[in-house]
């Protein structure tokens, strides 16, 4: 008889077992652990982190500017230091205010004196008192009137600043000579013998002036002592305006 008749057959293939847990891949999430466990949320603030950063780059190259010359109030250190402070104020927390301030200026700090931090809170000015904002004492800031309304214009010291084209306007309420134009005689906040409707139309538009630009803001009010004696003659020199 052939020897292929009694040849063993081959055993049969083990029939496969279904794993009853999922396969360990600590050891594959120890190899690469940059791979696992990353939420998604964090791709996308990556790229978009990245995406600002490449976008001030571009701007400062081309306009020298991080914000493509764009300018906003809330740019400004200043302004965001004035908030604070109002805010805290307004919510008669004096003692929390001056621990926020004493943190922010440390007395060691040659710019715990300086314009660029030193402040004061939304309040009422006599006359005397905000002479004393004119721009001559580097300490403090400056401040303009304009019939009653008081605001910051520390920002542009160039201009309203000690020796600046507009300096005189600084310290004092010369609300009249907003409207006329006339600076040698006008710098007061007397407006008797001027058009009511004229007058009040330019002070309105130089208010939004101040209130919509970026580097002045509304820090309060300025009483005015009653006005005695007659009011202010017409103006004879040449009109300048200023900005």
């Amino acid at each position: 008889m052939s020897s292929a008749r009694y040849r063993k057959p081959y055993p049969a293939s083990p029939t496969p077992t279904l794993r009853s847990s999922p396969p360990d891949t600590r050891a594959r999430d120890e190899l690469y652990p940059d791979e696992v466990g990353e939420h998604p949320f964090l791709g996308v603030l990556r790229n978009v982190i990245l995406i600002l950063v490449i976008n001030f780059l571009l701007s400062y190259y081309i306009t020298s500017s991080f914000f493509w010359n764009y300018d906003f109030r809330l740019l400004r250190l200043r302004y965001l230091l004035f908030v604070l402070l109002k805010t805290l104020h307004k919510a008669k927390v004096p003692q929390l205010t001056k621990s926020v301030l004493l943190h922010v200026l440390p007395q060691s700090s040659p710019m715990f004196t300086s314009t660029f931090f030193t402040f004061a809170f939304p309040q009422n000015f006599s006359d005397a008192t905000l002479a004393l904002y004119n721009g001559s004492n580097p300490a403090l800031p400056i401040y303009v009137g304009l019939n009653g309304s008081v605001y910051d214009v520390t920002d542009n010291s160039r201009t309203y600043g000690s020796g600046g084209p507009y300096n005189h306007f600084a310290g004092r309420d010369a609300a009249r000579a907003f409207v006329t134009g006339c600076f040698a005689t006008d710098l007061t906040h007397d407006l008797r013998g001027l058009d009511p409707v004229a007058a009040k139309s330019d002070i309105a538009g130089w208010k939004a002036f101040f209130e919509k630009s970026t580097r002045y803001w509304y820090v309060g009010d300025v009483i005015h002592e009653p006005l005695l004696g007659p009011p202010p003659g017409e103006c004879q020199g040449p009109k300048r305006y200023g900005n």
